[in-house]
């Protein structure tokens, strides 16, 4: 059984049963564990943004062309 210290990446050989499997340590990633639905901007088409003097039922119907092309 081998042992795996912060050192054993320094040896040439590899991980595994044969030493052939990875050489280099795997780079961890961070993660905003507070993300959720809405956290990714998304870039909207202008022509659906709300304009000043829009009706409420054009910018509805905006918001409704939005969410079908964003679900395509």
């Amino acid at each position: 059984m081998v042992f795996v210290s912060c050192n054993y990446f320094a040896n040439i050989q590899g991980l595994g049963k044969d030493g052939s499997g990875i050489k280099e340590p795997v780079q961890a990633k961070s993660v905003d564990v507070r993300a959720g639905l809405g956290s990714q901007q998304r870039k909207a088409d202008p022509s659906l943004e709300a304009q000043a003097g829009d009706s409420y039922k054009t910018i509805i119907q905006k918001k409704a062309i939005a969410r079908f092309r964003e679900m395509s």
